[in-house]
């Protein structure tokens, strides 16, 4: 049998609880053997506000603080050295290239179904790459093409929360004591160090 591997790709800046929690219900509800979070690279569409290597280490710091060291969660640092971030399809073809005995999942957010059409190579996206769709409130389940599935777990109720990267580097800006909690402390030391984000910066 293929290992079934979950590909989380972001922006991840920075990472959060939220985040998380998505990876572990993944896992929890048997919906893949391995997580792989993948922090994009240089993104010409998206202000992005830390460097790629401050987002991906705090990828690394996230993931070791909230998981143990056999939980499936892996950080690859497969695009986030590119001169800019690799479009999901050719991300997820170059994937399957180089690991044809893993089957592969995209996770995306149930809110971001309608927009893949827009993505590049919108269409062959929605035709040849397998989805793991994420419910968001306020967009409710509804019938997709078979290759979008969506995450549940029969005896488990998902945990959900609201919480983005957005509204991290919002709060931020204002005090960082408005974080605690919501981001693993490991990468909040590194955010404070390093002065990522915020008014001083």
């Amino acid at each position: 049998m293929n290992k079934r591997i979950a590909v989380f790709g972001g922006s991840f800046d920075p990472i959060t609880d939220a985040h998380l929690k998505v990876m572990a219900e993944i896992i929890h509800a048997q919906m893949a053997d391995e997580v792989w979070v993948i922090p994009c690279g240089p993104r010409k569409d998206k202000n992005l506000v830390a460097r790629p290597l401050d987002r991906l280490i705090m990828c690394h710091l996230a993931v070791d603080a909230s998981f143990g060291s056999r939980f499936p969660v892996l950080v690859k640092e497969i695009e986030i050295f590119e001169k800019e971030a690799i479009p999901t399809y050719q991300l997820m073809t170059r994937l399957q290239k180089e690991n044809p005995h893993f089957s592969f999942k995209f996770v995306i957010g149930s809110d971001l179904i309608p927009q893949i059409k827009d993505w590049y190579e919108g269409e062959k996206l929605q035709q040849e790459v397998n989805f793991l769709v994420i419910p968001r409130p306020g967009y409710e389940k509804k019938k997709v093409p078979k290759n979008f599935i969506w995450l549940a777990a029969p005896d488990l109720q998902l945990a959900h929360t609201q919480l983005t990267s957005t509204e991290i580097r919002k709060r931020l800006g204002k005090d960082f004591s408005l974080v605690e909690g919501l981001i693993p402390a490991p990468v909040l030391a590194h955010i404070i160090r390093n002065k990522l984000y915020g008014s001083h910066r």
